[in-house]
């Protein structure tokens, strides 16, 4: 399968989460977001910046992008980057029981605002693909995540 396959396959699952699918699509197209529902495919982990920066010790996106794909084994994540916001994409389940301090999981009845697939730190975006999702359904280990954050309040890393 080559890379723009996974793309497509990738933006079709994503898109499952619309609310409104040609809006999302719409959005991607013009550069922007598409608003997709959490609780349903997938929930999103809400993690200060602050803390992955301390995690991966170190303010560098490009830095942090690695640490973040070795960390949770290329499990998706998202940088908004004005907003100081990481979001780890997990099974929609872990929101249920989501315990980790200093995150929020964001589950049924939340939203939130998805960069087209490929949409990287080299974009000069605001939001964009920390670590990319590079399969569809391929999500962070809930454990993973909550290593992470911990580590990045402990100020403890890899």
């Amino acid at each position: 399968m080559t890379t723009g396959d996974r793309l497509l396959a990738t933006e079709r699952w994503l898109l499952e989460a619309a609310e409104d699918r040609h809006q999302a699509v719409t959005a991607w197209a013009g550069g922007g977001l598409a608003l997709l529902r959490c609780g349903g495919a997938f929930a999103a982990v809400r993690i200060p910046a602050a803390h992955i920066q301390d995690a991966a010790i170190s303010r560098e996106p490009q830095e942090i992008d690695r640490y973040l794909a070795k960390r949770l084994e290329d499990g998706p994540v998202i940088c908004d980057r004005a907003a100081g916001w990481y979001y780890a994409l997990v099974p929609a389940s872990a929101a249920r029981r989501w315990t980790a301090s200093g995150s929020t999981c964001l589950g049924v009845g939340a939203s939130l605002g998805v960069p087209r697939p490929g949409t990287t730190a080299a974009s000069d975006t605001r939001i964009y693909w920390s670590v990319p999702m590079d399969t569809p359904g391929m999500l962070c280990h809930p454990a993973a995540v909550t290593g992470t954050v911990t580590a990045g309040i402990r100020g403890v890393s890899r």
